[in-house]
């Protein structure tokens, strides 16, 4: 999963018919995800839930596990007129890829993206422990599920 999200987060999605973007967790309006709303996200009584779900009626489909008071309603009040107005079409939805400027992916741009971004390549640390080479391969899938956990 980390995987997805190292890609994911390097381009967005131009929502058609939504029924392939999350609702929450995509970049699809905007510049970010909408859990930059975290107190909106955190009471969303369903969290995978695609834009076409959420859409579909007349006002937003969002149950919530908690009354919308306080911040909570100031933040929905907010996020409310970005999403009322959106027109869901009868085409698929589209990725595109920020890092290109024709928002085409290309391994290129990608692998120079993580290159150069904060993530620390624990690859590079692994490899060059002093042992054997047999005794790499059993060690390094063990201590990467070890740090993803961690």
């Amino acid at each position: 999963m980390k995987v997805k999200r190292d890609f994911f987060r390097f381009g967005s999605f131009i929502a058609k018919d939504g029924t392939q973007v999350r609702f929450w967790e995509d970049k699809w309006l905007g510049n970010s995800s909408l859990q930059e709303y975290p107190c909106l996200y955190n009471i969303a009584r369903t969290k995978h839930v695609t834009i076409a779900e959420v859409l579909s009626g007349p006002s937003p489909n969002l149950p919530w596990r908690r009354d919308l008071i306080g911040p909570k309603l100031v933040a929905w009040n907010n996020l409310l007129p970005r999403i009322t107005n959106i027109e869901l079409a009868h085409e698929q939805d589209e990725f595109h890829w920020n890092l290109y400027p024709n928002g085409k992916f290309s391994v290129k741009s990608h692998y120079q993206a993580l290159l150069h971004t904060d993530i620390p390549n624990i690859n590079k640390l692994i490899w060059k422990v002093k042992a054997p080479l047999k005794i790499k391969f059993l060690v390094v899938p063990t201590m990467r599920s070890y740090i993803d956990k961690g």
